[in-house]
């Protein structure tokens, strides 16, 4: 398994399939984006010491992070 991205606001593209996605301090909002010229939408809220799996059925489809609240949350997502 390998790490796809470690930063809020930076889109990042999985393959098809799941990945999971963790956050170990603050909080942050997993969003995804079916393609550059869709709306980014909301997947869920990810809090510290959690990692769940997304299912991303779609290649080609982004996701980010993006901080919610005061402090700016630790996330990695992994495929």
């Amino acid at each position: 398994m390998a790490t796809i991205a470690t930063a809020v606001n930076t889109p990042f593209t999985p393959a098809a399939g799941d990945f999971i996605v963790q956050c170990s301090a603050g909080i942050a909002e997993v969003q995804r984006s079916g393609d550059a010229d869709a709306p980014w939408v909301s997947v869920g809220i990810v809090t510290g010491n959690q990692a769940p799996i997304i299912s991303n059925p779609v290649a080609g489809a982004r996701y980010q992070f993006v901080q919610v609240g005061a402090i700016t949350p630790v996330v990695q997502a992994d495929q």
